[in-house]
């Protein structure tokens, strides 16, 4: 994430998020309303929902909509055609997402009749509502002021800018996960839930099982959510038995780090929940007021994380008390001390682990070598052009005039003319190699064995040696299923660096592409049609699936010791063997080696736990001590990046790698490893695991299938006490 911090207050970031747009269509008459994001606030290179509606007769019940949105290089990207519907209100609505791929620009609103009339609209963006790529975003949901005043310490800790931006709890503005993709928390009280969607709910429940991170802040509201059932409930480390008051407030005020709790709740004390069951997760804070409870507990819930606070911060009764800004802040993962070595690293533009990932797919190499094969840097088409005046003038000019015969300009023009077209040719045959089509792509694969939900990364580039037209989709892997109907599980998208450089999504003018031509997506998300590509470029390209494993991934023995090593017994059901396996619990790393489907693994009988860290930041023994491998920056080692981005936290994040995540962020698992879950790391040779690329060439029926340049990471997320292996 960027460096810096950015003062802003809650409210006057809700003020700047009230920005929708409303226009006439002239086919359609007027009242057509479009609105983007979170009360129009969007993050650049992040999915963003788009509601367009009319209450006044402009969308007919029937008729489509699609959206054209810039990517990074300013080319518009058409999204699937949105069928508009009959909203709850009686209203025409159509709803869609997007990738806006630069901080202004324009929506292109494109409505299409039931007998085939389409007619356009121009929605302009807000420059104040464009979240920076490289900035972090939070969403709440319920009146926290002490949110943005949470977020602005936990900005001044960690050197982030992070936008706060309050979600609606009366109007749909997520329905899918995919639609939150630019958060990076939620923070949910729970005293609005239940004015809140149930589409929304579950969005937020989709979101946070692929991998986000949720703080509900539920005390007495609790008892209804718990009663109530439903996904919210699940939120809750338990179900709820009774309210109780606790009037040793300590561990409140240890855990916030403040003071003068008693003086604003009373002899009354403070009323939290109980729960009837187990508590499910790790305890953060507990109160021993006739017994020991819960107060602050952090769970996994597939591939995320939930952090429950027992407390209505948000009660008009709590407000006044300082101590609940750095409560949040412990909450939001605040006051954690950085691990790892600080590493020097030497920056080559790259500005986070995604821009090192993107650099490793897109060098290519030549047929049978190791050359790369690469775009003519624009450094060396620069020099060329100089040279190329320079020999016109003076160059020419000046031999000819001292020779005195201006007959020799019509011979000495065509040898200049041959010299640079062989200089030209002569830089093509070195970057761009043989000049054939080529595809490379890596791919993660990660499967939750308490859900059974599996979900897949997959990224990829596509040299092309002429000018083209592309046409390219995804799928999941043939492992995990059996059927073609699986483009609503898929999103595929463009790929591009973030950041102010040249080329990045939050430059100020954007990166100037030699294809220029529109595209737009087909049926779905699932894939894209008549994608241009330039001559000796390429193209790169990102796709995300979700969806439940068709087999039972793991049977489990696992338990923690009170040394927090494990002990027990697992084995695999995937239906490949894991190479270099490993199993992964806190901040213990066991070799398995290559670990079998069915076979089992018992870890009494196995070599005993190594650091996870020295594992990962591959630390030597010398005489002066553990040495840790320093990070290249430069390094163009795809597989390397993944397995370093898989566990950034672990590693120490950027005080080792010198580079946040960027995108790959999403990929850590490290928080999961703290809580009662342990892993299996293991490397696939089988392409079956891996995310089916079909990319198509001026429509020719052949398709290129990207070549893979690195074993598919994948990852099994196991919790601790599960069933007995048969």
């Amino acid at each position: 994430m960027s460096r810096g911090t950015r003062p802003q207050t809650w409210n006057a970031v809700a003020g700047m998020a009230a920005a929708i747009v409303c226009l006439l269509a002239t086919a359609h008459g007027d009242g057509l309303e479009v609105a983007i994001g979170f009360g129009g606030t969007w993050r650049v290179g992040s999915w963003t929902p788009v509601v367009v509606s009319s209450t006044s007769g402009a969308l007919a019940e029937g008729d489509q909509v699609r959206v054209w949105a810039d990517d990074a290089d300013g080319q518009s990207v058409g999204s699937p055609e949105a069928k508009v519907i009959r909203g709850p209100d009686g209203n025409a609505v159509a709803r869609t997402r997007v990738r806006v791929g630069r901080p202004g620009g324009l929506l292109r609103i494109e409505t299409i009749a039931s007998d085939g009339a389409a007619t356009s609209i121009i929605a302009p963006l807000s420059a104040e509502g464009a979240v920076a790529s490289t900035d972090e975003m939070t969403i709440v949901y319920g009146p926290l002021p002490a949110a943005g005043r949470a977020i602005r310490l936990l900005d001044r800790e960690r050197g982030t800018t992070t936008r706060v931006v309050a979600g609606s709890v009366h109007r749909e503005e997520a329905a899918t996960a995919l639609d939150l993709d630019a958060a990076d928390t939620i923070v949910v009280c729970g005293s609005v839930v239940g004015d809140m969607p149930p589409p929304v709910i579950a969005a937020i429940d989709d979101w946070v099982t692929g991998g986000g991170r949720l703080v509900m802040l539920s005390g007495g509201s609790a008892v209804a959510l718990s009663n109530a059932g439903g996904t919210a409930a699940a939120w809750l480390p338990g179900r709820v038995d009774r309210m109780v008051p606790l009037r040793r407030l300590g561990a409140v005020e240890s855990y916030a780090r403040s003071r003068g709790l008693d003086e604003h709740v009373g002899a009354a004390g403070l009323s939290v929940p109980t729960f009837t069951d187990p508590i499910r997760g790790a305890v953060d804070a507990a109160a021993t007021d006739g017994g020991s409870v819960p107060l602050v507990v952090r769970r996994a819930r597939g591939f995320g994380t939930v952090t429950w606070v027992g407390f209505d911060i948000d009660a008009a009764s709590l407000r006044d008390w300082p101590g609940w800004e750095t409560l949040l802040l412990a909450a939001l993962g605040g006051r954690a001390a950085a691990q790892g070595d600080v590493a020097d690293v030497e920056h080559t533009g790259t500005v986070d682990l995604d821009g090192q990932l993107r650099t490793a797919i897109d060098s290519f190499s030549s047929a049978g070598g190791s050359r790369p094969m690469r775009p003519v840097p624009f450094e060396v088409i620069a020099l060329v052009g100089l040279l190329l005046v320079i020999s016109l003038y003076p160059g020419d000019w000046m031999l000819v005039s001292r020779i005195g015969r201006p007959w020799l300009a019509w011979l000495t023009l065509p040898v200049i003319a041959a010299v640079f077209t062989a200089v030209a040719m002569g830089l093509k045959a070195h970057w761009g190699g043989d000049g054939a089509s080529a595809a490379r792509r890596i791919d993660v694969v990660d499967v939750d064995a308490e859900s059974g939900l599996a979900r897949g990364r997959s990224w990829t580039a596509f040299l092309s040696p002429e000018n083209a037209i592309l046409d390219l989709s995804s799928k999941p892997g043939h492992a995990w299923s059996g059927t073609d109907d699986d483009a609503s599980r898929m999103a595929v998208t463009w790929w591009a660096s973030a950041g102010h450089g040249f080329g990045g999504m939050d430059a100020a003018v954007p990166h100037p592409s030699l294809a220029a031509a529109d595209y737009h997506y087909a049926e779905s998300l699932a894939s894209l049609e008549a994608v241009p590509i330039a001559a000796v470029s390429t193209r790169l390209f990102t796709a995300e699936w979700t969806m439940p494993s068709p087999v039972k991934p793991v049977t489990a023995t696992l338990v923690a010791t009170d040394q927090a090593t494990l002990s027990g017994a697992v084995a695999h059901h995937l239906p490949w063997p894991l190479e270099r396996c490993q199993l992964l619990h806190g901040g213990w790393i066991y070799d398995l080696g290559r670990l079998e489907p069915g076979a089992t693994y018992d870890v009494a009988a196995g070599r005993g736990p190594r650091s996870l860290v020295s594992a990962l930041t591959r630390r030597s023994a010398s005489k002066a001590g553990d040495q840790a491998a320093r990070w290249n920056a430069a390094s163009l080692e795809a597989d390397r990046i993944l397995e370093v981005a898989a566990f950034h936290a672990a590693v120490g994040g950027a005080g080792f790698t010198g580079l946040d995540a960027g995108r790959l962020a999403r990929l850590d698992l490290t928080p999961l490893l703290w809580v009662d879950r342990a892993m299996l790391v293991g490397l696939v040779t089988d392409p079956s695991a891996a995310a089916r690329w079909a990319i198509r060439v001026d429509g020719d029926a052949s398709r290129h299938e990207p070549q893979a340049v690195g074993p598919t990471l994948c990852r099994i997320v196991i919790p601790l006490g599960a069933e007995a292996i048969p």
